[in-house]
C-alpha cells in the first residue's frame, strides 16, 4: 500500500491530536493489538522517553549518538511538521519506501480482520494507537538495532507504554495538558511516572519542582527499580553561541574525559538535553566512546526546535515552543544569538495554552507582533489572544489565516538586523514551512 493511501485509511480513525476527547486513553487496546501482531514491540532494544519538554530533541540526540556508534537506530516522535514519515524514521533519513509500504499492508490486513466485538470493551481503535503499532512493524521490518520511543501524551496510558525498554527517561515536568493529565505538577508527574517499570533503570532530567522529584523517587521505590537524577551525574555545563551553533562543554563521572562539542540545536535547554542524552547512551551501552558522543551530538538536528533558516535573505527562527518555560528559553536564546536585532513575532497557539504567563514574556522583546490561528481545530480564538497582548500595551496585527500572516511578513521591506520568530505551536510552524516550500 502506498503511503498516501495508508494515511487516507488512518484518517478514518479518531485522531486525538486534531480532535481532543476525554476517556479514550487506556492500554487494553494496545495490548490486544500487540498480541494480534505477535508483539513486534519486543523485537528491538529501546529507550522510552516521557516528560513535558525536551522529549523530541533528546530522542534525536540519543539516536544520533547510536547511529554515530555504528548502530542502525529508529526513532518514534510526534508531531510531524510536513511529512508523516517524520514520526517513524532514522535520525537523519527516512526508511526505504518498501519498509513503510510493507508495514502498512501488514497493519491494514490485520486490523480489517478484527471484528468489533473482539476489541476490548468494544472500544474503537484510535489513530495514535494504529500509528504506534505501525511504528513497531516498521522498525521490525527495517531491522534496526535500537529504537527511541517518545511518549505522545502523559505516559501511564500512552500507547507507547507497552514497550519494555533498556532505560526509562523522564524529561522536565511543567503544567501542560492539564485537562487530561491533572492541574498540578505533582499529578502530571504521576502520569509521566507511569512509564517506570520494575527492574528497568530510570534517568530523570533536571527538574524545576522538588515535589516532582519526590513523586519519581516514590514511584521507583514502589516498583523496585533504580532512579538516577541527572544533576547527580553532571559536574558542570558551559556553553556559548557561535553564530548558528552552540559550543558545549560538560563533564560527568560516567565519562573518561570532558565532552566538548558543537550543537545545531540551540539554547540552555538543548545543552541540558545533550547532557541527558549522553548519560542515557552511556547507561545503555558503556562501550560508546566520548568521541562518538561528541560527533553524534554535533550532527543532531530536528525540525521546528529553534530551527534557524534563511528565506531569500530573511532569517527566520521556527520554534514549536508552547509552554511558558519553553517560550522563555526561546526568548532568552534569541536575545543571546541576536542581540540588538528587531524581532518580528508570528504567534499562534492552542486554546488550552497558558497565554497569561506566555504573552508577558514577549514584552520589551519584540518590535512587531502578528497573531494568527494555526490550521487545526483547537486553535485559540484570536480575540482572546489579541486582548491579552493589548492588556500589556503590545500592539498586534491580526490574521485569521496563518498563510496570509507569513506572506505579509515576508513581503515587508527588508532591513538589516531584522529576525522573524515563529512560535507558539508546531502546527503554526508546519503552516509556515508548507508556505515557504511553495
Amino acid at each position: 500500500m502506498k503511503l498516501v493511501d495508508f494515511e487516507d485509511w488512518l484518517n478514518n480513525f479518531l485522531n486525538f491530536e486534531k480532535t481532543q476527547k476525554k476517556n479514550i486513553f487506556w492500554l487494553e487496546t494496545m495490548n490486544f493489538l500487540c498480541e494480534k501482531f505477535n508483539n513486534p514491540q519486543k523485537e528491538i532494544p529501546c529507550v522510552h522517553i516521557a516528560g513535558s519538554k525536551g522529549k523530541g530533541s533528546t530522542s534525536v540526540m540519543i539516536a544520533s549518538i547510536l547511529e554515530e556508534a555504528g548502530f542502525r537506530c529508529g526513532i518514534y516522535t510526534s508531531p510531524h511538521i510536513i511529512d508523516f514519515r517524520e514520526r517513524i524514521k532514522r535520525p537523519f533519513c527516512f526508511f526505504e519506501d518498501w519498509v513503510y509500504e510493507q508495514a502498512a499492508d501488514e497493519l491494514v490486513l490485520g486490523i480489517e480482520s478484527i471484528l468489533p466485538e473482539e476489541l476490548p470493551g468494544q472500544r474503537a481503535i484510535t489513530w495514535f494507537e494504529l500509528v504506534t503499532v505501525y511504528s513497531f512493524l516498521c522498525f521490525k521490518i527495517a531491522k534496526v538495532d535500537y529504537v527511541v520511543y517518545e511518549v505522545g501524551l502523559g505516559g501511564r496510558l500512552d500507547s507507547t507504554n507497552v514497550v519494555t525498554p533498556l532505560l526509562s527517561c523522564i524529561m522536565p515536568i511543567e503544567l501542560e495538558h492539564t485537562e487530561f493529565l491533572g492541574n498540578t505538577v505533582e499529578l502530571i508527574a504521576e502520569e509521566k511516572a507511569g512509564i517506570i517499570k520494575k527492574d528497568i533503570p530510570v534517568l530523570i532530567s533536571f527538574q524545576k519542582y522538588e515535589n516532582v522529584c519526590e513523586v519519581f523517587v516514590k514511584k521507583c521505590k514502589n516498583v523496585e527499580t533504580k532512579c538516577t537524577f541527572l544533576d547527580t551525574l553532571i559536574n558542570k555545563i558551559d556553553f556559548s553561541f557561535d553564530n548558528a551553533r552552540m559550543n558545549l562543554t560538560f563533564s560527568s563521572n560516567l565519562f573518561l574525559r570532558e565532552i566538548k562539542t558543537s550543537l545545531k540545536l540551540l539554547g540552555k535547554v538543548q545543552a541540558e538535553n545533550a547532557c541527558f542524552a549522553s548519560c542515557a547512551v552511556k547507561l545503555i551501552n558503556s562501550n560508546i566512546s566520548e568521541k562518538t558522543i561528541e560527533d553524534g551530538l554535533s550532527k543532531a538536528y530536528i525540525s521546528g526546535r529553534y530551527e534557524l533558516i534563511d528565506y531569500n535573505g530573511i532569517p527566520i527562527v521556527l520554534d514549536g515552543a508552547h509552554t511558558p518555560n519553553s517560550i522563555r528559553n526561546t526568548v532568552e536564546t534569541t536575545k543571546k544569538i541576536f542581540p540588538d536585532w528587531n524581532i518580528t513575532l508570528l504567534f499562534g497557539c492552542a486554546s488550552d495554552k497558558d497565554i497569561k504567563d506566555i504573552i508577558p514574556l514577549f514584552d520589551g522583546f519584540v518590535s512587531e507582533v502578528f497573531i494568527t490561528k494555526p490550521n487545526f481545530s483547537r486553535a485559540i480564538e484570536l480575540e482572546k489572544l489579541q486582548t491579552m497582548f493589548n492588556q500589556l500595551d503590545i500592539a498586534c496585527k491580526v490574521f485569521e489565516n496563518s498563510i496570509d500572516a507569513i506572506n505579509t511578513i515576508l513581503n515587508k521591506t527588508k532591513t538589516d538586523k531584522n529576525l522573524v520568530l515563529v512560535t507558539g505551536s508546531f502546527y503554526l510552524v508546519s503552516d509556515v514551512v508548507s508556505q515557504l516550500s511553495v
